[in-house]
């Protein structure tokens, strides 16, 4: 059955057997991306663009935690890290001042 024919609850069940519980999974997941937002914060690189798509890979670790079976989460977390990368040369990335801690 495709997810246009799901029910809400029919929805979130399929995906309790691929990604563990809901709650638990995203629980986690605000763990983690709660501890890379204080660790970006005190970074002199801080750029949201990467962070965010850091945490899309996040999640997908979190899934994998789960589920090692599930192979599109390996292929999405690579994505995910590719596009971090990308977004790590935004302009608004800006190094240290000359004479600022690092």
């Amino acid at each position: 059955m495709q997810d246009h024919e799901m029910t809400d609850i029919e929805i979130i069940q399929d995906r309790e057997e691929k990604y563990g519980p809901p709650k638990e999974c995203f629980e986690t997941w605000a763990t983690i991306c709660a501890a890379l937002d204080k660790y970006a914060h005190e970074s002199p690189w801080e750029n949201k663009a990467h962070l965010y798509a850091l945490k899309m890979a996040a999640l997908k670790m979190v899934r994998s935690v789960w589920n090692p079976y599930t192979d599109d989460n390996y292929a999405d977390g690579r994505n995910y890290f590719s596009i971090a990368h990308l977004c790590s040369r935004d302009a608004t990335a800006q190094p240290p001042k000359a004479g600022e801690d690092v």
